[in-house]
């Protein structure tokens, strides 16, 4: 995978929703914690709330990165 320009990455951080995905997170977990979840679905929930935490970690990254880059 060809490694991504800083303006690609800026693209990336400002398209990015954080607040949406963790309404969604949020969303996730409270039906992951209800009792009777089926499997399959419990499974899909969890992989779509890794996904989501894995972009947030990566959105939080970006955002530092810049903070670093304007604070010199």
């Amino acid at each position: 995978m060809a490694k991504k320009t800083g303006n690609e990455q800026e693209a990336e951080v400002d398209a990015f929703d954080i607040d949406a995905a963790l309404l969604r997170m949020e969303e996730i977990n409270n039906r992951l914690s209800e009792k009777n979840i089926p499997l399959n679905e419990s499974i899909k929930l969890y992989t779509e709330g890794s996904e989501l935490a894995q972009k947030c970690q990566e959105h939080l990254q970006g955002v530092e990165k810049q903070l670093k880059i304007i604070n010199g």
